[in-house]
Protein backbone atom coordinates (compact mmCIF):
# COMPACT_ATOMS: atom_id res chain seq x y z
CA UNK A 1 0.00 0.00 0.00
CA UNK A 2 1.09 3.16 -1.08
CA UNK A 3 1.80 6.01 1.23
CA UNK A 4 -0.52 8.08 -0.34
CA UNK A 5 -2.98 5.50 0.24
CA UNK A 6 -2.50 4.91 3.91
CA UNK A 7 -2.82 8.78 4.54
CA UNK A 8 -6.52 8.86 2.72
CA UNK A 9 -7.03 5.77 4.73
CA UNK A 10 -6.00 6.95 8.10
CA UNK A 11 -7.86 10.60 7.36
CA UNK A 12 -10.82 8.47 6.48
CA UNK A 13 -10.82 6.71 9.94
CA UNK A 14 -9.67 9.89 11.71
CA UNK A 15 -13.09 11.70 9.94
CA UNK A 16 -15.29 8.70 10.73
CA UNK A 17 -13.97 8.34 14.45
CA UNK A 18 -14.59 12.68 15.12
CA UNK A 19 -17.95 11.96 13.55
CA UNK A 20 -19.01 9.60 16.33
CA UNK A 21 -17.56 11.92 18.93
CA UNK A 22 -19.86 14.56 18.31
CA UNK A 23 -23.00 12.17 17.60
CA UNK A 24 -21.79 10.51 20.92
CA UNK A 25 -21.37 13.86 22.28
CA UNK A 26 -24.83 14.97 20.96
CA UNK A 27 -26.90 12.35 22.17
CA UNK A 28 -25.22 12.87 25.50
CA UNK A 29 -26.05 16.06 25.65
CA UNK A 30 -29.60 15.82 24.75
CA UNK A 31 -29.91 13.09 27.84
CA UNK A 32 -28.73 15.57 29.95
CA UNK A 33 -30.69 18.27 29.00
CA UNK A 34 -33.89 16.87 28.31
CA UNK A 35 -35.51 18.79 30.26
CA UNK A 36 -34.02 22.22 28.79
CA UNK A 37 -34.76 20.52 25.62
CA UNK A 38 -38.59 19.90 26.34
CA UNK A 39 -39.07 23.44 27.36
CA UNK A 40 -37.43 25.28 24.29
CA UNK A 41 -39.66 23.03 22.28
CA UNK A 42 -42.92 24.27 24.05
CA UNK A 43 -41.24 27.51 23.65
CA UNK A 44 -42.60 28.27 20.17
CA UNK A 45 -46.18 27.79 21.52
CA UNK A 46 -45.04 30.74 23.67
CA UNK A 47 -46.19 34.91 23.15
CA UNK A 48 -45.48 37.52 25.92
CA UNK A 49 -48.51 39.90 25.91
CA UNK A 50 -49.58 42.67 27.90
CA UNK A 51 -46.57 42.08 30.27
CA UNK A 52 -46.96 38.37 30.67
CA UNK A 53 -45.35 35.10 28.77
CA UNK A 54 -48.68 33.00 27.76
CA UNK A 55 -48.96 29.57 25.99
CA UNK A 56 -50.97 29.65 22.87
CA UNK A 57 -51.57 25.87 22.21
CA UNK A 58 -53.89 23.92 25.21
CA UNK A 59 -51.77 20.95 24.40
CA UNK A 60 -48.51 22.10 24.97
CA UNK A 61 -50.18 24.23 28.21
CA UNK A 62 -51.26 20.58 29.43
CA UNK A 63 -47.94 18.65 28.77
CA UNK A 64 -46.24 21.70 31.28
CA UNK A 65 -48.94 21.32 33.67
CA UNK A 66 -48.60 17.61 34.32
CA UNK A 67 -45.30 17.51 34.01
CA UNK A 68 -44.76 20.33 37.26
CA UNK A 69 -48.47 19.63 39.21
CA UNK A 70 -50.15 23.24 38.18
CA UNK A 71 -53.59 23.94 36.36
CA UNK A 72 -54.33 25.91 33.23
CA UNK A 73 -56.10 29.45 33.52
CA UNK A 74 -57.18 29.93 29.97
CA UNK A 75 -58.70 33.86 29.14
CA UNK A 76 -60.28 34.42 26.29
CA UNK A 77 -60.75 37.79 25.72
CA UNK A 78 -60.95 40.56 22.79
CA UNK A 79 -58.99 43.16 22.00
CA UNK A 80 -59.15 46.02 19.91
CA UNK A 81 -62.90 46.03 20.19
CA UNK A 82 -65.05 47.95 22.43
CA UNK A 83 -65.84 45.48 24.56
CA UNK A 84 -65.32 46.62 28.13
CA UNK A 85 -64.51 43.58 30.09
CA UNK A 86 -61.61 42.99 27.64
CA UNK A 87 -60.37 46.26 28.23
CA UNK A 88 -60.84 46.21 32.34
CA UNK A 89 -58.82 42.44 32.37
CA UNK A 90 -56.41 44.22 29.37
CA UNK A 91 -55.67 47.74 31.50
CA UNK A 92 -56.71 46.59 35.27
CA UNK A 93 -56.07 43.42 36.21
CA UNK A 94 -53.10 41.76 33.57
CA UNK A 95 -50.60 44.77 35.15
CA UNK A 96 -51.49 43.92 38.69
CA UNK A 97 -48.66 41.93 40.92
CA UNK A 98 -51.60 39.78 42.17
CA UNK A 99 -52.34 38.55 38.57
CA UNK A 100 -48.59 38.27 37.40
CA UNK A 101 -48.50 36.23 40.07
CA UNK A 102 -51.60 33.86 39.27
CA UNK A 103 -49.82 33.55 35.58
CA UNK A 104 -46.82 32.16 37.33
CA UNK A 105 -49.03 29.44 39.99
CA UNK A 106 -51.25 28.52 36.48
CA UNK A 107 -49.92 27.53 32.79
CA UNK A 108 -51.63 31.35 31.28
CA UNK A 109 -53.34 30.66 27.90
CA UNK A 110 -54.64 33.15 26.11
CA UNK A 111 -57.18 33.45 23.73
CA UNK A 112 -56.95 37.04 21.82
CA UNK A 113 -59.22 37.73 18.94
CA UNK A 114 -57.56 41.21 18.31
CA UNK A 115 -60.00 43.13 15.60
CA UNK A 116 -58.09 43.99 12.80
CA UNK A 117 -55.25 41.57 12.80
CA UNK A 118 -54.41 39.14 10.53
CA UNK A 119 -53.09 36.04 13.01
CA UNK A 120 -50.54 33.15 11.61
CA UNK A 121 -52.46 30.01 10.64
CA UNK A 122 -51.33 28.09 13.44
CA UNK A 123 -52.02 30.55 15.90
CA UNK A 124 -55.65 31.06 14.54
CA UNK A 125 -55.89 26.68 14.55
CA UNK A 126 -54.73 27.14 18.48
CA UNK A 127 -57.63 29.77 18.92
CA UNK A 128 -59.91 28.06 17.43
CA UNK A 129 -59.58 24.90 19.10
CA UNK A 130 -59.56 26.24 22.77
CA UNK A 131 -62.77 28.20 21.65
CA UNK A 132 -64.58 24.40 20.24
CA UNK A 133 -63.35 22.88 23.43
CA UNK A 134 -64.66 25.08 25.85
CA UNK A 135 -67.48 26.38 23.84
CA UNK A 136 -66.18 29.55 24.51
CA UNK A 137 -67.77 31.47 21.37
CA UNK A 138 -68.79 35.12 22.23
CA UNK A 139 -67.94 35.09 25.97
CA UNK A 140 -65.22 37.61 25.56
CA UNK A 141 -63.74 38.63 29.09
CA UNK A 142 -63.87 34.98 30.55
CA UNK A 143 -61.29 33.63 32.73
CA UNK A 144 -61.06 29.44 32.64
CA UNK A 145 -59.69 26.64 35.25
CA UNK A 146 -58.96 23.43 34.06
CA UNK A 147 -56.69 20.79 34.51
CA UNK A 148 -53.59 18.83 32.98
CA UNK A 149 -56.10 16.64 31.49
CA UNK A 150 -57.96 19.48 30.31
CA UNK A 151 -61.41 18.74 31.84
CA UNK A 152 -62.68 22.32 33.69
CA UNK A 153 -62.67 23.02 36.57
CA UNK A 154 -64.51 26.39 37.05
CA UNK A 155 -64.88 29.60 34.67
CA UNK A 156 -65.15 32.93 35.87
CA UNK A 157 -67.15 35.59 33.64
CA UNK A 158 -64.99 39.29 34.67
CA UNK A 159 -67.69 42.19 35.68
CA UNK A 160 -65.05 44.68 37.10
CA UNK A 161 -64.25 43.20 40.52
CA UNK A 162 -61.02 43.70 42.45
CA UNK A 163 -58.43 41.29 41.22
CA UNK A 164 -58.51 39.57 44.46
CA UNK A 165 -61.91 39.17 43.93
CA UNK A 166 -61.68 37.75 41.14
CA UNK A 167 -58.67 35.50 41.60
CA UNK A 168 -60.75 33.97 44.25
CA UNK A 169 -63.35 33.46 42.03
CA UNK A 170 -61.02 31.55 39.73
CA UNK A 171 -59.55 29.61 42.74
CA UNK A 172 -62.59 28.47 44.02
CA UNK A 173 -61.85 30.08 47.80
CA UNK A 174 -58.76 31.80 48.14
CA UNK A 175 -56.33 32.14 45.89
CA UNK A 176 -52.63 30.90 46.99
CA UNK A 177 -49.99 31.75 44.69
CA UNK A 178 -47.32 29.33 43.76
CA UNK A 179 -43.24 30.02 43.02
CA UNK A 180 -42.83 30.34 39.21
CA UNK A 181 -41.68 27.27 37.38
CA UNK A 182 -38.03 27.54 37.47
CA UNK A 183 -36.13 27.18 33.89
CA UNK A 184 -34.26 24.30 33.43
CA UNK A 185 -30.06 24.67 32.86
CA UNK A 186 -28.00 23.46 30.28
CA UNK A 187 -25.59 21.16 31.87
CA UNK A 188 -22.04 20.09 30.66
CA UNK A 189 -22.34 16.29 29.50
CA UNK A 190 -18.52 15.82 30.60
CA UNK A 191 -18.94 17.10 33.63
CA UNK A 192 -22.34 15.38 34.60
CA UNK A 193 -20.80 12.22 33.61
CA UNK A 194 -17.57 13.14 35.85
CA UNK A 195 -20.02 13.91 38.81
CA UNK A 196 -22.41 10.59 38.38
CA UNK A 197 -19.02 7.87 38.06
CA UNK A 198 -17.43 9.72 40.91
CA UNK A 199 -21.14 9.73 43.08
CA UNK A 200 -20.91 5.34 42.26
CA UNK A 201 -17.27 5.02 43.65
CA UNK A 202 -17.36 7.17 46.40
CA UNK A 203 -17.33 4.90 49.52
CA UNK A 204 -20.92 4.72 51.28
CA UNK A 205 -20.55 5.52 55.02
CA UNK A 206 -23.43 4.91 57.04
CA UNK A 207 -25.18 7.26 59.85
CA UNK A 208 -23.25 6.84 62.97
CA UNK A 209 -26.26 4.61 64.54
CA UNK A 210 -25.36 1.91 62.35
CA UNK A 211 -21.82 1.28 63.54
CA UNK A 212 -21.99 -2.32 65.15
CA UNK A 213 -21.77 -1.90 68.85
CA UNK A 214 -18.91 -2.30 71.28
CA UNK A 215 -19.42 -4.17 74.31
CA UNK A 216 -16.46 -5.14 77.25
CA UNK A 217 -16.79 -7.71 78.88
CA UNK A 218 -13.75 -8.74 81.19
CA UNK A 219 -11.34 -5.98 79.63
CA UNK A 220 -11.86 -7.46 76.21
CA UNK A 221 -13.97 -5.26 73.69
CA UNK A 222 -16.32 -7.85 71.14
CA UNK A 223 -18.23 -6.76 68.35
CA UNK A 224 -21.54 -7.75 69.98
Amino acid sequence: MSVQNSARLLAGRLIKFALLVVVLYGAAWCYFNWEYVRERFGAKYEEERYGIVWNTNLNAARRIAARHGRLVMVVYINSGAKHDPSDYLINRIFPSTQFRSAADTYIPVLVDIRQGVQESARLKNNQDEIIKVYDLHNRYGLILLADADGRELRRVQYSDEPVDILLGKVAGGKFTPLPPIPKPDVKDPVAESEKKAKSLTSPVVGPKSERPKVEEKWGISTGL
